[in-house]
């Protein structure tokens, strides 16, 4: 899943591009130039309202536009299992839920984890999510570690997600961080058969080798 970041040019719509993990590569069109009296602006979630649905996701992280491809059946076969296994263990008064889903904290920004656990009193059945998560998991590809390992987890902390999981189905493995004095502490890692046996945000035993098989 490669990922690609953009600045907004008001009023003017994005131009999308591919980049190697971390970096900003060379557009692949030129992009509309500013017109006089006109400077770029941060990306807001209005501007995600005006796009086509196209089956990319696309999240807005302090003001820059990120947007990853579809993701590939690795990836969708682990976060499907994972979000089984969450579900069947959560308790009343929580909810799990899947991508795509769009989380809109309240700096503006529109993130979206590949599952969430909130509270069921943070619920919007109108569409997207308000409440931070309790829970923010991402299921990594080779082209969004770096992405996944840097600014989603510096994001998540920011923001006070209290639990952030990072799944990696090409070794398997899973690792996981909880907030603790306002920055993450490894509290797990796992490879292979080995259990994940998480108390937070609620008791739950994850074997990252069996959400691929």
């Amino acid at each position: 899943m490669a990922v690609t970041t953009e600045t907004a040019t008001a009023p003017s719509m994005p131009v999308e591009a591919t980049t190697a993990p971390g970096a900003i590569a060379p557009e692949t069109a030129p992009p509309e130039m500013p017109k006089p009296g006109r400077t770029p602006r941060p990306f807001t979630t209005s501007d995600l309202d005006a796009m086509v649905d196209d089956g990319y996701r696309r999240e807005i992280i302090e003001g820059r536009l990120i947007v990853s491809p579809s993701p590939i059946s690795e990836h969708q076969k682990a976060a499907g299992r994972l979000y089984s296994l969450l579900d069947r263990y959560c308790p009343n008064g929580l909810s799990v839920l899947i991508a795509p889903l769009d989380w809109h904290p309240p700096t503006g920004e529109s993130l979206q984890p590949d599952i969430m656990v909130i509270r069921e009193e943070d619920y919007n059945p109108k569409g997207f999510q308000i409440g931070a998560p309790l829970l923010a998991v991402e299921v990594r590809s080779p082209s969004t570690a770096i992405y996944d390992e840097t600014e989603k987890r510096a994001r998540y902390e920011s923001l006070g997600v209290i639990d952030y999981w990072m799944v990696d189905p090409a070794t398997p493995s899973i690792v996981a961080l909880h907030l603790t004095d306002s920055h993450y502490v490894e509290v797990g890692r796992v490879t292979g058969d080995d259990s994940l046996k998480a108390t937070t945000p609620f008791p739950v035993t994850v074997v990252p080798s069996e959400l691929i098989r």
